[in-house]
C-alpha cells in the first residue's frame, strides 16, 4: 500500500522576534516575506485532497502572520490536526482567537534560569513563556514545552522535568540538532535525556536518538521519506525540493508558461539539466485544478523520491522535523521507537490523570 502524504510544513513566514543560538532563519540576507493568505488557503484545501492529515504552520516565528487565526480556523474546518511553536512574545495578546485552533501548540522553554533562556532564544522571552502558561490554564487549552537540550542547559532538565509534571503539561525534550548535516553529539548527552524518558509527562523520542549514535542518515541505505511524507510550502507559494533546510529546487505552484523553478547554487551537478528536461511534463499538466497533485504525478516528483536521502548533502542529516514523518513510511526498529513514544505522549496528554488541582501557576512557586 502506496502512503499518502502526512504532513504539510508550511512556511507562512521568513520574519522570526528572535535570534535562538541554534537557528540560522533569522541570519537570512534576503528581505523576509509572509506567505499570501488566498494561496495558503488553496493550498490547504489541495493538500487535504491528496490526504495529508497534519499541517505545520512555521517560520519564522508563525504568530507574525497578520492572518494565522484564519489559515488555522480553514485548516480545522478541512479535518487537519494542527500545529505551532512559538517563542510566546505574541501569544498573551492572540490567545483568545486562536482558541480551539491549535491541537498541538508548543511554547519554547529551554532553562527556568530566566537569564539562560533568554540568551539561548536571543530576546527576552521567558516572561511571555511564563504568562502563556496562566493564560492557557485560565482558556483550558492544552500546551507543551519545547525543550531544546545541549551541553550549555542539560543540567537544568530535570527541574524541567519537575516544572512541566507540576502542571501536567508534556515536556517536549529535543536535543539541538545541527542543520549542516553533522550527527556528531556526546553520547552522553543522549544518554542523559534517556534516563528521563520513562518520567511521567516527558516526551522522548528514542528513533531520535538511535539515528544519531549511528551517525545520522547513510546515504547508502537512507531512512530519510522526506518526499514521501511531507510537503515543504514556502512564503513565495513554491514547493521547496527535497527539504526547507537543502532546498535546491523551487516548484512554483501557480506557474506561468515562461516560469520554471528556481535552481539555486547547491544544486547536485547535473540536476539543473535533469529538472529542467523532467519540467516538461510538469509545464504539461500546469492547469490541473490541484497544483500540489500536479506535481506528486510529474517526473521532477519521481526523480526527487528516488534520490530522498541519498543527495551528499543528506549524509549524517539528523533533522527531526523530517525523520518524524519519515519512520512511518518503513517498518523498521525505528517506526517501533517512534510509535512507543508516541503511545506515550498520547497517554500523559490526554489519559493519564494526576490528582487534580484548580490552583493556577504561580511564577514565584515555580521557577526558584
Amino acid at each position: 500500500m502506496i502512503l499518502p502524504p502526512i504532513l504539510l510544513h508550511y512556511y507562512i513566514t521568513e520574519r522570526c522576534n528572535c535570534q535562538c543560538s541554534f537557528c540560522s532563519i533569522w541570519k537570512s540576507s534576503s528581505p523576509a516575506a509572509d506567505a499570501a493568505t488566498d494561496d495558503v488557503l488553496t493550498n490547504l484545501k489541495n493538500a487535504r485532497q491528496l490526504g495529508v492529515r497534519y499541517v505545520d504552520f512555521t517560520g519564522g516565528e508563525p504568530l507574525l502572520h497578520p492572518q494565522l487565526h484564519l489559515l488555522l480556523r480553514q485548516a480545522k474546518r478541512l479535518g487537519f490536526k494542527t500545529t505551532i511553536t512559538t517563542n510566546t512574545l505574541l501569544y498573551p495578546q492572540l490567545a483568545e482567537s486562536l482558541k480551539g485552533l491549535i491541537d498541538f501548540l508548543h511554547f519554547s522553554l529551554d532553562s527556568l534560569d530566566e537569564n539562560q533562556h533568554n540568551t539561548m532564544r536571543g530576546c527576552q522571552t521567558y516572561n511571555s513563556v511564563m504568562e502563556s502558561i496562566r493564560i492557557i490554564q485560565k482558556l483550558s487549552e492544552k500546551a507543551d514545552l519545547l525543550c531544546t537540550i545541549s551541553e550549555k542547559n542539560i543540567h537544568q532538565l530535570p527541574q524541567l522535568v519537575k516544572f512541566a509534571r507540576s502542571l501536567r503539561m508534556m515536556l517536549i525534550v529535543n536535543p539541538v540538532f545541527s542543520y549542516s548535516g553533522s550527527a556528531t553529539i556526546d553520547p552522553a548527552l543522549l544518554s542523559d535525556v534517556d534516563a528521563f524518558a520513562a518520567h511521567p509527562f516527558v516526551y522522548v523520542n528514542k528513533a531520535f536518538h538511535r539515528l544519531r549514535r549511528r551517525g545520522g542518515n547513510q546515504t547508502g541505505h537512507p531512512r530519510c521519506r522526506v518526499i514521501d511524507s511531507t510537503i515543504v510550502i514556502s512564503p513565495q507559494n513554491e514547493i521547496i525540493l527535497p527539504c526547507f533546510h537543502c532546498g535546491f529546487c523551487r516548484i512554483p505552484l501557480a506557474i506561468s508558461s515562461n516560469h520554471r523553478p528556481a535552481v539555486i547554487n547547491m544544486a547536485p551537478p547535473g540536476w539543473q539539466q535533469r529538472i529542467s528536461a523532467s519540467m516538461n511534463d510538469h509545464q504539461a499538466r500546469q492547469h490541473h485544478r490541484n497544483p500540489i497533485k500536479r506535481f506528486r504525478e510529474s517526473e521532477t516528483f519521481r526523480l526527487f523520491k528516488k534520490m530522498q536521502g541519498r543527495f551528499s548533502f543528506c549524509s549524517g542529516c539528523h533533522i527531526n522535523c523530517y525523520f518524524d514523518p519519515s519512520f512511518v513510511y518503513q517498518p523498521d526498529e525505528y517506526m517501533l521507537l517512534s510509535l512507543q513514544a508516541k503511545a506515550r505522549y498520547a497517554f500523559y496528554k490526554y489519559v493519564y490523570n494526576l490528582p487534580a488541582s484548580t490552583r493556577l501557576f504561580s511564577q514565584q512557586g515555580s521557577t526558584r
